[in-house]
């Protein structure tokens, strides 16, 4: 079946990016110096950046389109005794009554929208914003070679809770669009044996830093 960071997928990504620590951690940490500010991450993920935050006093929610990185964020936060205030949502129909001091989208995860969606996403994170608040994502930036992966290769393998979780992968890029096609497929291995397989599409939008100078510039 095709899924959008389903079970599987969930699984292996969070058994190598649980938790963000060290200089990534300390430079989002920088924007977060008032523990009296509200913060708001749309598309946390599994929690890697939100739970720490958490940790560190700082007062942040946040809504993710999966639910299986829903309930991991939960389930991790709660081994922490830690409460997050997280929803399943999408961020192109995101409306709050709410106003935050920082939106913070890092880890490259707005380069996973569309074109389409952009314009709309950006306005809604605009719109709740405080007057004096700021916006911090990170984009996927292109202009490196691309080496295209035609047919499957395996990328991982992870023993996870007694179950062996293979990865593969395939990918393309669209140079019209500045789009970096990715298929994973993750396959649960018993007695040499496929037991359930996940397969994940998704693009990754390629930037150069004045395009999205422009797009913000547009959007206000």
């Amino acid at each position: 079946m095709h899924t959008y960071y389903g079970e599987l997928c969930t699984k292996i990504y969070e058994s190598d990016k649980s938790i963000a620590s060290g200089k990534e951690l300390d430079f989002y940490l920088s924007f977060a110096k008032d523990k009296n500010i509200h913060v708001l991450e749309p598309m946390y993920g599994n929690g890697r950046m939100l739970i720490p935050f958490m940790q560190n006093g700082v007062n942040i929610e946040g809504f993710d389109i999966s639910k299986d990185m829903l309930k991991v964020c939960k389930d991790k936060a709660e081994k922490l005794n830690l409460k997050p205030v997280v929803s399943q949502g999408r961020i192109e129909e995101y409306h709050s009554d709410k106003k935050y001091d920082l939106i913070m989208i890092p880890i490259g995860s707005f380069s996973l929208l569309p074109n389409n969606l952009v314009d709309n996403s950006l306005q809604n994170m605009k719109n709740n914003l405080k007057e004096t608040g700021k916006l911090l994502l990170t984009v996927v930036q292109g202009g490196s070679e691309i080496e295209q992966i035609l047919d499957w290769i395996e990328t991982n393998r992870k023993e996870i809770n007694n179950e062996l979780i293979v990865e593969y992968r395939k990918v393309s890029y669209d140079k019209a669009q500045k789009l970096l096609n990715i298929i994973l497929k993750y396959e649960i291995i018993h007695d040499e044996k496929i037991k359930e397989t996940e397969i994940m599409d998704f693009s990754i939008r390629l930037y150069n830093l004045k395009e999205f100078e422009n797009i913000l510039i547009t959007n206000g």
